[in-house]
């Protein structure tokens, strides 16, 4: 059975990632395949080229004070962050939330089954996280160092290992935050904060990376203490693969299997109770008054708000790249231009960006913004309601163009602060201050239409999960790689080619008129040419 579960879990999220239906192969699953490859080589190369640079950095001080263990401990400790920060709240809402607890329970499957599927596919999980470090991490000390057969079986070992450390602590916070959240009439407010409280740490230390590192680096005796006593498995990590020290390995093991083991058991014998746990606030009372009446689209509109409002993962998910605009250029307006640099050195390989200050600036707004991805799932979110949008006496035009309103009414206004500050702050002439207000703003509108487009044409409605549809469905991750390739491939045309027959203004004032009259083809096609395509949608989309 627990086979089962698991081949069951592992199907359900591919056909989720590859947008097949239940019961069909799809015509279009091997674009998709392609598609899904094309991403993960893109992920890869590019945390490869971002751990990687760090990790160069790192390595040669470590090797002359005699500490490589220290090297590799510093990756596991960041292994494990990563991994608890991405998979907490998917702990929360896979074990101790999972809509599908009852539904097992009436059936003769064993707790311990149901519990244990869980686990594996957060481990599978967590073991992804790890390797966005911990492969890097290998590389360069493979690069830089004598690689021996016992250095190398440890190493795999120990990274095999390391992902049941993270489990534990996930589902330790996962619980507490179930826990706290449980009797919350506001719930999906306080995951949204806590999960960015978590981005802002991590992004509080990517900015300040190359300072950590210096420090690191010359306080590399004093940390290493602190590592030993303080921190004895990650100590254990780095002894057993820079010595291939198989006591330490084992050491190592010890520190991860045993808390996993009783965290397992623990769960799989008060998993009943988690199950059946009785859960939800007090609810509002209902105060009678005047209704009031408004147009078939502003009142989509509000009820799309509605609906983003009422999940975590779709505000957080949707709306991150609106959150990181207005922080970036607030954390312009507090450490002064300086911080773009510093953004260049994180993404742009350190490239100089003092002599092209505002289209640097408006680059990274839009690179922001375009990760907005609140229209590209707002159809397929429907679900199984769906079929009471298409019964309506209302048109596509009514359902679909305000899912784009509401994507305008969150991003459009966070393009607008972020603007405004950098105006404040930035020298900029006027024809540069026109124009950081209106490009922001062109993309957002061609985003929030296209997304909806994508959505039109890849929905996905027989989903077990909202946040497989959020996260991976083939509409969003068309949409967020389509606004990202608008932003980044003129940038890379114009440094290639295009900086010899005109000027970084012309770019961007092309940039502008070219997404205004996108978006006026996209809005014409779903206010008066989608009717057909929406009528043709069914719950097995």
């Amino acid at each position: 059975m627990l086979k089962t579960l698991i081949r069951v879990r592992l199907r359900g999220l591919l056909d989720s990632m590859l947008n097949r239906r239940r019961g069909k192969a799809g015509t279009d699953g091997k674009k998709r395949l392609l598609l899904l490859a094309i991403v993960a080589i893109y992920c890869i190369a590019v945390f490869g080229f971002l751990f990687g640079s760090m990790f160069y950095i790192m390595r040669e001080p470590f090797a002359m004070l005699g500490m490589d263990w220290l090297y590799f401990s510093m990756a596991a400790i960041m292994a494990t962050m990563l991994c608890f920060f991405g998979s907490v709240f998917m702990t929360q809402s896979l074990i101790y939330e999972a809509k599908d607890n009852e539904l097992l329970l009436s059936m003769p499957v064993r707790p311990s089954a149901i519990v244990g599927s869980r686990i594996i596919i957060l481990l599978l999980l967590n073991m992804g996280f790890s390797l966005i470090i911990l492969l890097p991490c290998g590389v360069v000390a493979c690069m830089t160092g004598t690689v021996t057969v016992s250095g190398v079986i440890t190493y795999v070992v120990c990274a095999l290992l390391l992902p049941l450390l993270p489990s534990v602590l996930s589902c330790i916070l996962g619980g507490v935050i179930a826990l706290v959240t449980s009797r919350m009439r506001n719930k999906n407010i306080f995951s949204l904060i806590l999960s960015l409280v978590f981005l802002g740490a991590y992004f509080t230390v990517c900015f300040n990376m190359q300072s950590y590192i210096t420090k690191l680096v010359d306080n590399g005796a004093a940390i290493g203490a602190a590592v030993e006593k303080a921190l004895p498995p990650f100590y254990a990590f780095g002894v057993a693969i820079s010595e291939g020290n198989i006591l330490q390995m084992l050491h190592f093991a010890a520190w991860c299997v045993i808390p996993f083991a009783i965290a397992v058991l623990l769960l799989a014998r008060s998993f009943i109770t988690i199950a059946t746990a009785k859960r939800g606030a007090s609810k509002p009372v209902y105060h009678a008054k005047r209704l009031q009446s408004s147009s078939v689209r502003w009142a989509m509109t509000k009820k799309e708000l509605r609906r983003l409002l009422s999940s975590s993962s779709y505000m957080l998910n949707g709306c991150l790249g609106a959150v990181m605009a207005v922080a970036i250029a607030v954390l312009c307006a507090v450490k002064g231009k300086g911080i773009l640099q510093s953004v260049a050195n994180i993404y742009a390989g350190g490239a100089d960006v003092t002599s092209f200050i505002m289209p640097f600036a408006c680059l990274i707004e839009c690179l922001t913004l375009s990760i907005n991805i609140i229209s590209a799932p707002s159809l397929s979110l429907e679900g199984k309601s769906f079929w009471l949008l298409q019964s309506a006496p209302v048109n596509a035009g009514d359902v679909l163009l305000p899912k784009a309103y509401m994507h305008m009414l969150i991003a459009m206004p966070a393009g607008l602060i972020a603007s405004l500050i950098f105006v404040l702050v930035l020298p900029m002439t006027v024809p540069e201050i026109v124009l950081i207000f209106i490009l922001p703003q062109a993309l957002t509108a061609f985003m929030a239409l296209f997304g909806v487009v994508m959505n039109l044409r890849f929905p996905r409605f027989d989903y077990s999960n909202e946040t497989a549809v959020i996260k991976q469905s083939t509409s969003v991750t068309v949409t967020m790689f389509t606004g990202m390739g608008i932003v980044l491939l003129p940038m890379l045309l114009y440094i290639l080619v295009l900086r010899k027959f005109m000027s970084m203004m012309t770019l961007m004032i092309i940039a502008a008129a070219l997404l205004i009259a996108a978006s006026a083809v996209l809005y014409d096609h779903l206010a008066h040419r989608s009717q057909a395509a929406y009528d043709a949608l069914n719950q097995g989309g």
